[in-house]
């Protein structure tokens, strides 16, 4: 039951952000490509997670367990390499805004920018190495 609860609200929570991505689209105001980087990226997380909810529902309805052993060790190391980017992430965003914007002219990153770009790259960095390590078969 715990697992089915699980499923059904990520799957509700991925189609609310599908809704509401699809409303910022939509609506009144031109899109530059800064906005459509910030759209691209939430839809690839987005496409990430169904395909692993698909996994868990394949599971469930073989009668298998949604996630083992092997599937924990990898999120766990998935996670840890994720981390390890993320703080790279954010020292690149540090680095941008002294170094390309105050030497180079490039334009400066706004606090919300460069939150946005540590979360949406963190997490897509997740879900890379979540189906790298998927496809390399055992992880130690």
């Amino acid at each position: 039951m715990k697992e089915k609860m699980s499923i059904i609200i990520s799957a509700g929570i991925a189609l609310l952000i599908i809704m509401l991505t699809t409303f910022y689209i939509l609506g009144p105001e031109t899109l530059k490509l800064s906005n459509l980087l910030m759209i691209f990226i939430p839809i690839m997380l987005i496409i990430g997670a169904i395909t692993i909810l698909w996994d868990r529902i394949k599971n469930m309805k073989a009668g298998l367990p949604s996630e083992d052993e092997r599937a924990k060790k990898l999120h766990w190391k998935a996670g840890a390499y994720a981390y390890y980017v993320t703080l790279w992430i954010a020292i690149g965003t540090m680095w941008y805004n002294i170094i390309f914007s105050d030497i180079f002219g490039f334009p400066q990153l706004t606090a919300g920018q460069v939150v946005a770009t540590i979360v949406l790259l963190s997490a897509m960095c997740w879900f890379i190495f979540q189906f790298y390590f998927r496809r390399q078969g055992d992880i130690e």
